[in-house]
């Protein structure tokens, strides 16, 4: 039988917070994120009812689409709403609510995500810089609910093998056959969770810097999708501002996906160097590549908060491709520092 605790380390692992309800509303669980978010222990949270957690015109909004939920006429809904926290200050966040499970073990998943930032950031930004946070924030906030929506799958299939192997105890079925292959199924899931986690908030970038996290997240990809990806590094400074360095970290996680994903490449190639003005991330394929005066869709989502997030750096992007001769993604981003002496003068 598998370990009931992988179940629930990997809602614990989340960095999105999420409560698991019965269909009156009660809270059964609720992860540290959720609790962090709202300032109240778990047992607090159980003892509270959903429409608790908010003023009364939000809440009522949010039961009339609960009611619809546990009827069976929708299969999920979102929600922008307010949410009080322990010491009496409101918040705003984007709530994410569906049905796990069947018949009397269905349970409720909800999602919530943190929106306070961005409702403050369009208040008080002057005019002048509206448009371009708003760009930023609008592609930051689809990316995270697109996260949100693959953590939501992961866990409701979480919940539903979690009900099924609770059937199959109870019953006392002899099925080891089908046991094994839903142990298996729920190490897998986590493992992916734990991967999308990895994606979200490096470690590695954060105590051991930019070259070390990069090379691993190559090394990540190579092994994941059996492409060899070739990385080299050069002259990185060990004092680069830890703004700058996540925000290359991204760039690099956004063109290898992108290639991965999009290019049917055998092998990839990044370089990653520093110059005596500037830092340059290059990352190429040798895949079906494309033309870009054709492609009508413009830059997707990803790509959009790339530049973005690059401009506010005074950095650059440049995509050069054709079609069956692969792409070369450039990045880069201007350095300036007082030049030290090997001496320290």
């Amino acid at each position: 039988m598998p370990d009931p605790s992988l179940f629930f380390s990997a809602l614990k692992a989340s960095p999105i917070g999420i409560a698991l309800e019965d269909l009156e509303g009660r809270p059964l669980f609720a992860n540290p994120a959720l609790c962090s978010m709202l300032g109240f222990s778990e047992e607090e949270m159980r003892n509270k009812h959903c429409v608790e957690f908010s003023p009364p015109e939000d809440a009522q909004k949010d039961w009339a689409l609960f009611e619809q939920l546990r009827a069976g006429s929708i299969d999920s809904y979102q929600l922008e709403k307010r949410f009080f926290r322990r010491d009496g200050s409101l918040i705003w966040g984007r709530v994410s609510i569906s049905l796990a499970g069947t018949g009397a073990s269905q349970l409720v998943v909800a999602m919530v995500e943190v929106l306070s930032e961005k409702k403050a950031t369009q208040g008080e930004l002057p005019q002048s810089g509206r448009a371009h946070a708003g760009r930023l924030i609008q592609a930051q906030e689809e990316e995270r609910s697109k996260i949100a929506r693959k953590l939501r799958d992961y866990i409701e299939s979480l919940v539903v093998l979690s009900i099924d192997l609770d059937r199959l105890r109870e019953n006392g079925t002899e099925t080891s056959q089908k046991i094994a292959e839903a142990q298996q199924q729920i190490k897998d899931i986590v493992s992916d969770i734990h991967c999308l986690y990895r994606g979200l908030h490096s470690s590695t970038l954060e105590y051991l810097g930019l070259a070390t996290a990069a090379a691993g997240f190559c090394n990540e990809v190579a092994e994941k999708h059996g492409v060899p990806t070739d990385f080299h590094c050069e002259g990185l400074p060990n004092d680069m501002p830890k703004e700058i360095a996540l925000c290359l970290y991204r760039a690099l996680q956004e063109a290898l996906q992108n290639a991965v994903k999009h290019s049917g490449s055998r092998r990839l190639d990044v370089r990653l160097r520093a110059e005596s003005n500037e830092i340059r991330l290059t990352v190429r394929d040798w895949g079906s590549g494309f033309d870009p005066t054709l492609d009508r869709k413009g830059p997707g989502l990803g790509l959009l908060s790339l530049k973005e997030r690059l401009m506010l750096f005074d950095g650059e992007l440049l995509i050069e491709s054709e079609p069956q001769l692969g792409t070369t993604v450039h990045v880069r981003v201007p350095w300036k520092r007082e030049t030290i002496l090997p001496d320290g003068r």
